[in-house]
């Protein structure tokens, strides 16, 4: 037995520090409900549970991501279907149009409201945003991209507003280079009426349904009044011949000129024109479908052909407006401008175009630099892929997901055309034959619609299953976080438990054990 170091209680002591090292570790647990608080813990847990903590976020990240964009359909659906409506709308009209008990006054009334309602479905594409973007009116849609510009010496001309423009591209196309050759550009049905026939005689001229009287006091000025009376009721174009002259452009006024407002062999001018002698004239012309050729769509590196487009690609001309089409859906929709001479004082029937293409009594309209546009233009639109709308969907790098939402407006939809700097309505309600062919212009543009539609319905149920895995995956990967991260209560509970008793003991023995000297010493009395 011995007084110079009491053993016993140093033993004691040692026991009692790591009880109290454990005992606060375990406390620590329990306060913080973490059971890696620090790298010295358990160094690759807490490697492993950061990763795991880090996309847990990212997944919750994209989760909300993927509702904005359920949110930002919703909103492109909700115009969409106010567009249908104004569609539905216009088609009721054209049914009621196509009536023969309505005089021209009235049919002029559904003309101004169609008109109006055309106007609004261009002013809703540019309406509709979410937040502040504009989800309709192409932002969204496949980039066309000018690969070249205009060669006045023959080469390839890049695609370009006074020439051709792209209305529509599916999101199935893939990237790639469309090459077509322009033959020929549709033209509307034309007619000319001479003025000098028609001076000092009672005669009737009819004009698609819309007739006026002549009578034989009626000179050449209260002529060409009345016959652009009828043309207006008839919803024609009235052109005169001009050529440039020295002090601008000259108009020959002999003859009036009208042509139909639509391009295409489907649309028909009727001008019939009787004398008081009995004598009568009658014509009626068609217009014709532009003509393309060499028609291919290749790769993105130009030269090689896609063979799979290319092999099932069709192609459906009416007028300037042209669908090319493959297997899987893939759509490309182009529009060939008309070509206008150029304007000298701002007079408004400075443009008229005739069949063979060139101005009556001038030079032949040009392209740019000086290309005829009676010759053949070989065409390059570059298609490279999307627009700048894209959605973060994953939580990691380039897990997105695009979306092509096409333009849809009065354009797009066929309703209008851009013609010589202005927007010319496709659809003439001002007569039976007009109204009847309304019908079906309604009819292709309802079906677009409702293709983007459907496309959108499909982007919206992709995205909420997006959402549904998302959710999921977050939850297990969170789940194995916490098996790694998070405390266990009741079993940390217990081991405190445990060391606390420990702890009393260990404190207890200590104090017995630093009485044992003092015992020892009782050997001295």
């Amino acid at each position: 037995m011995r007084i110079g170091a009491n053993i016993p209680a140093l033993r004691a002591a040692l026991t009692l520090k790591g009880t109290d090292r454990q005992l606060s570790a375990e406390m620590l647990k329990l306060s913080t409900g973490k059971k890696i608080n620090s790298a010295k813990n358990d160094a690759a847990g807490l490697a492993i549970a950061n990763k795991l903590g880090l996309q847990s976020i990212g997944l919750a990240r994209a989760s909300q991501n993927s509702m904005d964009g359920v949110s930002l359909l919703q909103t492109a659906d909700g115009a969409l279907d106010g567009v249908v409506n104004m569609i539905h709308r216009m088609r009721e009209l054209a049914l009621q149009a196509a009536n023969g008990v309505l005089t021209p006054e009235d049919q002029s009334k559904i003309q101004a409201e169609v008109e109006e309602i055309v106007e609004e479905i261009t002013a809703n594409a540019m309406k509709t945003e979410f937040n502040k973007i504009k989800v309709l009116n192409g932002e969204a849609s496949a980039v066309a991209e000018l690969s070249e510009q205009a060669d006045p010496q023959g080469g390839v001309l890049a695609l370009e507003d006074d020439i051709s423009s792209v209305l529509f591209t599916s999101s199935s196309v893939p990237p790639g280079v469309l090459n077509y050759t322009v033959e020929k550009a549709g033209r509307p049905p034309e007619a000319e009426i001479k003025i000098a026939d028609l001076e000092g005689f009672e005669s009737s001229v009819r004009i698609n349904g819309a007739s006026v009287q002549i009578s034989p006091d009626d000179d050449a000025a209260a002529i060409r009044g009345k016959l652009a009376e009828a043309a207006n009721y008839a919803n024609v174009e009235i052109k005169y011949k001009a050529q440039l002259g020295a002090s601008g452009l000259d108009y020959d006024y002999s003859a009036l000129y009208i042509a139909g407002k639509r391009a295409g062999k489907g649309e028909s001018l009727d001008v019939q024109i009787v004398s008081q002698t009995g004598a009568s004239t009658a014509s009626k012309t068609y217009g014709e479908d532009a003509i393309l050729s060499n028609v291919s769509y290749l790769m993105p590196d130009g030269s090689t052909p896609n063979e799979s487009f290319n092999s099932s690609m069709g192609i459906l001309i009416n007028g300037n407006d042209i669908r090319i089409s493959a297997s899987g859906s893939q759509a490309i929709r182009l529009s060939l401008k008309t070509f206008f001479f150029p304007k000298g004082n701002g007079d408004p029937n400075e443009d008229f175009v005739y069949d063979d293409m060139k101005i009556a009594g001038g030079n032949p309209p040009t392209i740019q630099e000086g290309t005829p546009i009676d010759s053949a233009l070989p065409m390059k639109l570059t298609l490279q892929g999307y627009g700048r709308l894209y959605l973060q969907v994953g939580p990691n790098y380039n897990q997105h997901m695009p979306l092509n939402i096409p333009k849809v407006n009065s354009e797009t939809l066929g309703l209008t055309e851009f013609r010589g700097g202005k927007t010319v309505m496709m659809m003439d309600f001002m007569s039976q034959e007009g109204a009847s062919k309304a019908i079906g212009i309604l009819d292709r543009a309802l079906a677009d619609v409702l293709a983007v539609r459907s496309s959108l319905g499909a982007y919206e149920n992709r995205l909420n299953q997006t959402v549904k895995n998302l959710d999921f995956t977050a939850e297990n990967t969170e789940r194995s976080r916490s098996r790694l991260e998070d405390t266990d209560m009741a079993a940390s509970m217990t081991a405190y438990t445990q060391l606390n008793v420990r702890y009393q003991a260990g404190i207890a023995i200590l104090a017995q054990a630093n009485q044992r000297p003092q015992q020892i010493l009782s050997l001295l009395q």
